[in-house]
């Protein structure tokens, strides 16, 4: 809230209470669907109980497309998520009560929730080790939050804003259906070693063509080799190998505030 009635400045000082027995004229910063429908004081826990519902929509998803990406690729995966957020994005824009937007935005929230899940992965099989850990920093909720709020700042309501991010969705969902290629870890684990060898071929080759292929096949023969015998040795893990020695408690704990 930013002024009531007759530019009178809010007083933040007064209590909830208080804050309900005062005529609702107000001028708002950005025009939310919590004004529009009129959820305040005790219908207030409604809004409450419909975030708590968005954010079981990105534990959902996030679940759901670690095995969906594992199943059917991690390209295919990341085109569902961005096409799923957009079009839920799109759905968020329309909707004219509350029930309305909170499914949608669970919907969004599952798409998310799966982005981040398969992104994350995707990362981790396509870029050395010494950079993994500031390029998944940068690529989550915390940095992201100032653009965000620009955009916010920028249109001005929330159905605008809904719009936008849904727009904000369509040059990643084009960039990744053009430009991406599926992982080759991901390829050598499911045994399909010869569009593994292509696609490193492609981002690897060199004039000289048969040392590359040579190379690239000893690499990609011994990666699947690896796996086989890793597969072979697999140990039940849990939640608490997440802390197993300090370095990767301090990890965890890091990308979980991050």
């Amino acid at each position: 809230l930013a002024s009531c009635e007759r530019n009178v400045v809010f007083d933040s000082s007064l209590e909830e209470k208080e804050v309900c027995l005062e005529p609702l004229h107000c001028s708002v910063q950005f025009d939310h669907n919590i004004l529009k429908w009129n959820y305040f004081c005790g219908s207030a826990k409604t809004i409450k109980n419909s975030i708590s519902m968005q954010m079981i929509g990105v534990l959902i998803g996030s679940a759901m497309f670690g095995q969906i990406s594992d199943s059917f690729g991690r390209r295919k995966s990341m085109l569902v998520t961005m096409a799923g957020m957009a079009i839920g994005w799109i759905l968020v824009a329309k909707s004219y009560d509350l029930t309305l937007f909170t499914v949608s935005r669970t919907a969004v929230g599952f798409f998310t929730g799966g982005s981040i899940s398969v992104l994350n992965v995707f990362i981790m099989e396509n870029i050395p080790k010494k950079h993994r850990m500031w390029i998944n920093m940068a690529i989550t909720w915390s940095p992201n939050m100032l653009p965000l709020a620009a955009m916010a700042w920028a249109t001005g309501d929330w159905r605008s804003l809904a719009l936008l991010n849904a727009i904000v969705c369509v040059p990643g969902l084009l960039f990744c259906f053009l430009c991406i290629h599926e992982s080759p870890r991901w390829l050598i684990h499911c045994g399909k070693i010869a569009e593994a060898q292509e696609i490193m071929r492609r981002e690897f080759g060199s004039s000289k063509e048969e040392t590359v292929n040579d190379t690239l096949h000893k690499a990609v023969r011994n990666e699947y080799e690896m796996m086989l015998r890793a597969d072979s040795q697999k140990r039940r893990y849990s939640f608490c190998h997440l802390f197993y020695t300090p370095k990767l408690a301090i990890t965890t704990i890091v990308l979980a505030f991050s």
